[in-house]
């Protein structure tokens, strides 16, 4: 009986090991749905993203994006009915912090400018839902292997780990001078459970961690557009 007991112990701990190292790589998943905030006004041009891409996207057929070499960037703001349970504190810390991720990327390819000029876009970028997990809860889910499996079935499910934090972003890209819309996207992350960075303790390391790929993804979409 002993034999037994021992012989499910060590299966559980091998599977929690599996779990944390396949799931280190990627700390958010794009979850199952998303709601509009009304940031963007129209929403009609935009399509249910594909692949790897944001859950809706618009990018204009017509636009040559070569020709665009500078950036004006609007200030980020929340846009969204569930930011009061923010404290103005964490607010402002991550809209600087996706301020400054953002720019972190594209300063690499563009050079940003404080007016609207030729060949320039504006960015405007709206954080529609920024959340913090329990921590409590999430670390005995993390812990004890129910909670672990109720975390897995959640996610099967919605998308969304049981306590776990998330993002939600609208972006859009303008002519700077026309104002005519050059792309758009509206997208949402949750955190994993298992992000192998060690970070869990961190309050909103989910959010910030859907910023990173956020600003990542932009930058790679653009020099694939410039290219096409």
């Amino acid at each position: 009986m002993r034999t037994n007991n021992k012989s499910i112990f060590v299966l559980i701990t091998l599977l929690g090991v599996f779990l944390l190292l396949t799931t280190g790589c990627r700390s958010t998943l794009q979850t199952r749905e998303v709601k509009a905030s009304g940031f963007l006004g129209d929403y009609s041009q935009l399509k249910k993203g594909t692949y790897d891409q944001a859950q809706f996207v618009y990018i204009d057929p017509r636009v040559d994006f070569v020709p665009y070499t500078k950036i004006l960037m609007d200030p980020i703001k929340f846009y969204s009915d569930e930011d009061n349970k923010l404290k103005g504190e964490d607010k402002q810390r991550i809209v600087n912090y996706l301020h400054a991720t953002i720019m972190g990327h594209l300063k690499q390819e563009y050079v940003f400018v404080n007016e609207p000029s030729a060949k320039t876009m504006r960015l405007r970028v709206a954080i529609t839902e920024a959340t913090s997990p329990n921590v409590v809860l999430d670390t005995v889910s993390s812990i004890v292997p129910v909670g672990m499996a109720l975390g897995l079935v959640k996610q099967v499910a919605t998308g969304t780990n049981i306590s776990v934090g998330k993002a939600r972003i609208e972006m859009e890209l303008q002519d700077s001078l026309t104002g005519i819309r050059l792309a758009a996207v509206v997208d949402e992350r949750a955190g994993q459970k298992y992000t192998g960075k060690f970070d869990k303790f961190k309050k909103y390391h989910a959010v910030e961690d859907a910023f990173d790929y956020w600003a990542v993804k932009l930058r790679k979409r653009l020099i694939e557009l410039r290219s096409r």
